[in-house]
């Protein structure tokens, strides 16, 4: 057996287009027209000198050079305004570790024991508790005595 070569199906070409360009401009002249009359601007109908076309495209030059340069500028100034705010961050987190671990070492009971004595104050012997709810004492009060 030999192989043949499948064929693709022959498509049938496509019409010719009937309309011309001046049937279509015909169709599109009564809605463009009034449109083009209403516009009051006058297209130049002169071309530029040679030396206007060169200073146009040199000052858009140049103003496209002088952006990019003051948008290079606000940028780099705000990487440095942002960067010295990090550090100010890190220098504040770093000064919020230090006073809590004070304000920690601080609430400690034996420090506030220490704290206590060094006022005057002295151990209650026997501690009475008041209940909120209904505003019982519970425990019997004692005058705490000063230990030496």
């Amino acid at each position: 057996m030999s192989a043949m070569p499948a064929r693709s199906p022959r498509t049938p070409k496509p019409a010719p287009m009937t309309r011309s360009l001046k049937a279509v401009r015909a169709n599109v002249a009564p809605i463009i027209s009034p449109i083009a009359q209403a516009i009051p601007v006058q297209i130049p109908e002169e071309k530029a000198s040679k030396k206007t076309f060169t200073w146009f495209v040199l000052i858009v030059a140049t103003l496209g050079l002088f952006s990019s340069l003051w948008i290079n500028t606000q940028s780099a100034q705000a990487s440095f305004q942002k960067h010295a705010l990090q550090n100010q961050l890190s220098q504040m987190v770093s000064t919020q570790q230090t006073l809590m671990r004070e304000v920690q070492s601080a609430e400690s009971p034996d420090k506030l024991a220490v704290l206590a004595k060094k006022m005057g104050m002295v151990p209650a012997s026997s501690p009475v508790f008041l209940r909120l709810s209904d505003g019982k004492i519970l425990g019997t009060p004692s005058r705490a005595k000063a230990g030496h």
